[in-house]
């Protein structure tokens, strides 16, 4: 392969590298928890307990639920003139609607002064929790409505069930009593209000016509009252048979005149009202309909329709004959059908027009806006048609002579305004009676019962989620701190990326009674160890890690950084080495932090540095150990200039001498990325290793050292070795087989123990 291939495979290398996480297989997952295993029990431990706190600490909440019925809108029970008829809106969209009508500030307003007189008037104040000011210490006194009006908004739930018109109302306090009184109150504010609204067209009418009628009271008791004085006064006590008539006449056309009127500016109102919630969905709509209802051809039917209505109504009084009326009222019935029918027509064309153009929710208002409408302009036309009659009667009254003139207009005057008084007390009395019966939309199914048990906290459930959330955010926790950890753990975080381990050593747990020098010369002091296995199988990888003519001799040890066990390792694969009966060295290359000297407890001078600078023999700096085939030597004085010896012409000359005594030399140096000595060292030894500490070692500081070495020579890279792997927390299931090949006497004792052969003292 040329060099641009190769430089471009190790451009994909070092990216996989730096890819914190690649993809991850189920084991991968079980070992980020084993890994976390302590934390995340006690996340658990703690997620259970806080559950278990708040689950005795907790108030209990009762719950009480009150049951209405909602139904659909109806139309209005009055008919005739006075009153329009509702229409049909959408069921559902009504039922939602009413839904927010209950959630209102002013539903909860309503409830909340019917819930605080119900507090002052019940005995045994220690029933109620939210009414109850506990600000107050020494008072037992209401919260304000305001305060209470907010409260009920988190206290009472209204929900519809599900393709039903009945609607739940639920209250909750920690007060059975309460709970009840509230969900029951609630429901009665909302009927009220209801009704109320209900009845608000019905109670106008109602209000309109009371005081019509006591306006007209007053002029007929001020007509009775002109009549008696004119008559005390001694004027004319009687009227001719002629006078008489022509009044009683006009008072009749007075009083209906009056009377139409008073229903003109009813449907007045009620056209104003419905034209203006119109507007709201539609501001061009009741435009449209009035332009259709106010054409010439409309207005002219409903003028020549009053007309005839009204003759109709003076011939019909004249004859005292009942056949002679049936007939006079069959004449004029032929004339006003076809006009009826022309006009019905006509009405209609106009309805379909709306309707082809008005969506669904707008039709009804616009039908009942188009029926008001025409009520308006034949109310106009027939009130137009009395007024041209009375036009014609007051020529004629004012033909009485002058002496009776007077006593024809007072008569006249009371004559009217009692009629118009007695059609006026027939519609209140009509209106009044349609009030009360106008029953709403609104009933009560069911009460509120009064709850036996508590509906809150549900402590079982709330447990067990606690103890899922607990164990969920344990869990959690060990994926993002495995997320957020850069460092390498694993041989297969490595092995993934296509870098060779060569062994991983595990944590020396086992030595810790052995003292500080001693734990780190493990192959000696402990060679039963598992430690001491990893090693082993470390030199013999190393022996056939390169099979090349020219033997592999010089091994360089370094670190991308500090105190990753560099030194440990190179001590222990010299030793392991030498009791494979090789001729092993030892060489202290760290001249800025040395530790040889250390571990084998020996001066650290003379050594490497004084060899070079030729103030010592090879003999004089050279030292034998307890293991037969190893020797070292150790830093001597740390110069100032540690890079420059290393890459002198004495220190290639002497790695030269020393391989011609010794089968391997192994060299400890500083960490890679530190300073430039390893990366000099890598050029003049024939193979480097690279040491990891796990969970401790960036990913991306191993990166850069490994670029850095297979930039220079990538022949020279041997491989890794993972120290301080916690192979029990990675891989337990398997740890039992790895403890017991790696522990054959512990694991023998143990088999004796079982079978009962060997006593252990108590």
């Amino acid at each position: 392969m040329d060099n641009n291939g190769q430089q471009n495979q190790l451009e994909v290398q070092v990216k996989k590298l730096t890819t914190l996480h690649p993809s991850d297989s189920l084991k991968d997952y079980v070992n980020i928890i084993r890994a976390n295993l302590f934390m995340v029990i006690v996340i658990f431990v703690a997620s259970v307990l806080a559950t278990v706190l708040y689950v005795t600490s907790a108030r209990d909440i009762f719950s009480a639920t009150t049951t209405l019925k909602i139904s659909k809108p109806q139309g209005s029970i009055l008919s005739g003139a006075i009153l329009p008829e509702f229409q049909e809106f959408q069921n559902d969209r009504y039922i939602s609607n009413e839904i927010e009508i209950l959630k209102s500030y002013k539903i909860r307003e309503l409830a909340a002064a019917a819930l605080i007189d119900s507090f002052n008037t019940h005995q045994n104040k220690a029933d109620f929790y939210y009414i109850l000011n506990k600000s107050l210490e020494d008072k037992q006194e209401p919260v304000k409505i305001p305060s209470l009006a907010k409260s009920l908004g988190g206290i009472v739930s209204v929900k519809q069930k599900r393709g039903l018109d009945i609607v739940e109302i639920t209250a909750e306090s920690p007060s059975k009593y309460e709970a009840k009184l509230i969900a029951d109150v609630y429901a009665d504010a909302y009927l009220n209000y209801s009704l109320i609204f209900s009845r608000r067209e019905v109670t106008a009418i109602r209000e309109f016509l009371e005081e019509e009628k006591a306006r007209k009271l007053n002029e007929l008791n001020n007509a009775e009252t002109a009549l008696m004085d004119y008559m005390q006064r001694g004027g004319v006590i009687f009227l001719d048979e002629y006078s008489r008539s022509l009044v009683n006449q006009i008072s009749t056309y007075e009083a209906s005149k009056d009377a139409t009127e008073v229903e003109l500016k009813t449907k007045q109102k009620a056209y104003d009202q419905v034209k203006s919630e119109l507007e709201k969905m539609d501001s061009s709509l009741p435009d449209y309909i009035e332009s259709k209802i106010t054409e010439p051809y409309f207005t002219e039917l409903q003028k020549k329709v009053a007309e005839l209505e009204i003759q109709k109504e003076i011939d019909v009084s004249i004859p005292k004959d009942e056949s002679l009326k049936q007939r006079v009222i069959s004449e004029y019935d032929k004339k006003l059908n076809p006009l009826k029918k022309t006009l019905k027509e006509k009405e209609e064309i106009v309805i379909s027009g709306i309707y082809a153009n008005t969506p669904e929710e707008r039709k009804n208002l616009a039908q009942k806006f188009l029926d008001l409408g025409i009520e308006l302009q034949s109310y106009k036309a027939k009130l137009n048609s009395l007024s041209r009659l009375l036009n014609k009667y007051e020529i004629e009254f004012s033909k009485i002579p002058d002496k009776s003139i007077e006593l024809a207009r007072l008569q006249r005057a009371k004559q009217s305004s009692e009629k118009l008084f007695l059609t006026l007390e027939e519609k209140y009395q009509e209106a009044l009676i349609n009030e009360r019966s106008q029953l709403g939309n609104v009933n009560i199914v069911d009460e509120a019962p009064f709850p036996t048990s508590p509906a809150k906290p549900n402590r079982q459930l709330i447990i067990i989620a606690g103890c899922v959330l607990g164990l969920g955010l344990g869990i959690g926790f060990a994926f993002l701190r495995n997320y957020l950890d850069r460092s390498i753990k694993t041989p297969e975080d490595l092995e993934n990326r296509g870098i060779s381990v060569l062994a991983w050593v595990p944590s020396i747990e086992e030595l810790r009674e052995l003292g500080s020098s001693h734990i780190e010369f493990i192959v000696a002091n402990k060679p039963s160890a598992s430690a001491s296995e990893s090693f082993k199988a470390l030199r013999t990888r190393v022996s056939f890690a390169k099979l090349e003519e020219v033997p592999l001799k010089s091994i360089l040890i370094t670190s991308s950084i500090p105190a990753e066990g560099k030194t440990t390792v190179a001590l222990n694969l010299a030793g392991s080495f030498a009791q494979a009966e090789k001729k092993v060295l030892l060489l202290d290359c760290d001249l800025r932090k040395p530790r040889i000297h250390s571990v084998f407890e020996s001066q650290r001078f003379p050594g490497l540095s004084d060899y070079l600078f030729g103030n010592v023999s090879l003999e004089d700096i050279t030292r034998s150990t307890k293991l037969e085939n190893l020797f070292y030597i150790t830093s001597g004085t740390i110069p100032p200039n540690p890079s420059e010896m290393l890459g002198s012409k004495q220190m290639k000359e002497f790695l030269g001498s020393v391989k011609n005594i010794y089968d391997y030399i192994i060299i400890d140096s500083p960490p890679f990325i530190s300073v430039t000595d390893a990366e000099i060292l890598s050029r003049l030894c024939d193979g480097t290793i690279i040491v990891i500490q796990a969970s401790k070692t960036p990913m991306d500081a191993f990166g850069k050292t490994y670029e850095r070495i297979m930039t220079s020579d990538p022949s020279k890279f041997l491989g890794t070795v993972l120290n301080n792997f916690n192979f029990k927390a990675m891989y337990g299931y398997y740890y039992n087989y790895y403890y017991y090949y790696s522990k054959p006497e512990t694991s023998k004792i143990k088999d004796l123990k079982t079978k009962g052969k060997v006593k252990t003292l108590d």
